[in-house]
């Protein structure tokens, strides 16, 4: 008697950041295929080019290799851009999703979509939870509200995760960007008025292998779910930059407590992003640890690459002085 094919699983987003933890994490048990909208030298799993702004080019590739379940992950996430690009916004956040979800319902595939806190406006004293009300103050927020209203709307099976503070090796994060710093500079300044809970890609990654190993039923349910999702515990990004620090042996950086409107970043960002995790906790099953451990546990593979990028650019930048 032969095995059961391995489920098929397609991500949008292959190369980012949570795309290539999904990547590296499932293909252990299922069948993955990427989507990226750009040649990628890091994946490990096949994928094609595809970009998801255009209708028929999203659904040509989805329909060619007819998924079970279609993680969606890519976005444009660079929140200032989007509050000076609507247009862009729009495409990569809304028309982009549209597209992803008319093909999976074509094809009855369940769909997982990634949201962010930012759906809300940081006033409530407590954590969000799920059913609140959102009133998102950027512009990308709103793009992502409404991304989820279309599958909220449309969608035959859908799971929505709120994630907050991602970190991770592939893209741009907080811990990327606090040890760069710290290689040039005796003090910065980082805001501590804005709270929310630190989650690590690969974290993420992880739970979604569990949910899909032991909760594939609630996959198959009809309609769409909202769930928040992160590692477990709180802080301010100015005491997560000294945990950083010294968890990366670079204690001796200063770090200056400032408030956000010091900044003056195009995109307000909401002071309160903490999401309350029970209801994927009790329902799914999914608890993940505390972000001081899976920082703690991320620190080495960050200065790793950051390490391996330096010896990169330095090798560039002989061969260029040798060939002028």
């Amino acid at each position: 008697m032969t095995a059961p094919a391995p489920m098929k699983i397609l991500i949008t987003g292959a190369g980012g950041m949570l795309g290539t933890d999904l990547g590296n994490v499932l293909s252990q048990e299922f069948e993955i295929v990427g989507l990226d909208r750009r040649p990628v030298t890091h994946l490990t799993v096949p994928y094609d080019i595809c970009d998801l702004t255009q209708a028929r080019m999203t659904r040509d590739a989805i329909l060619s290799h007819k998924p079970e379940v279609i993680i969606h992950t890519a976005a444009m996430t660079d929140v200032d851009y989007c509050e000076e690009h609507h247009d862009e916004a729009l495409a990569g956040n809304v028309a982009a999703t549209e597209h992803v979800v008319d093909a999976a319902n074509e094809i009855d595939a369940s769909i997982i979509f990634y949201s962010t806190d930012y759906v809300f406006d940081g006033n409530k004293k407590g954590e969000y939870l799920e059913t609140d009300t959102p009133n998102p103050l950027s512009f990308y927020g709103k793009t992502k509200r409404m991304g989820e209203e279309y599958i909220l709307r449309v969608s035959k099976r859908a799971l929505i995760f709120r994630i907050t503070w991602l970190f991770g090796i592939w893209g741009r994060c907080f811990p990327k960007a606090i040890l760069r710093q710290a290689a040039e500079a005796t003090k910065m300044n980082v805001v501590d008025d804005q709270i929310g809970r630190p989650t690590w890609s690969w974290d993420v990654a992880q739970a979604m292998r569990q949910l899909l190993l032991n909760k594939k039923d609630v996959l198959l349910k009809s309609g769409a779910n909202i769930f928040h999702l992160g590692n477990a515990g709180t802080v301010h990004w100015a005491d997560y930059a000294r945990f950083l620090l010294k968890g990366a042996g670079l204690g001796a950086v200063k770090i200056m407590d400032i408030p956000s409107a010091h900044l003056k970043r195009p995109a307000p960002r909401p002071t309160n992003s903490v999401l309350s995790l029970e209801k994927s906790e009790k329902i799914l099953g999914l608890k993940l640890r505390s972000w001081e451990e899976a920082t703690l546990e991320f620190l080495p593979k960050l200065k790793q690459e950051l390490a391996l990028l330096e010896a990169k650019a330095k090798a560039q930048a002989a061969e260029k002085e040798n060939t002028a």
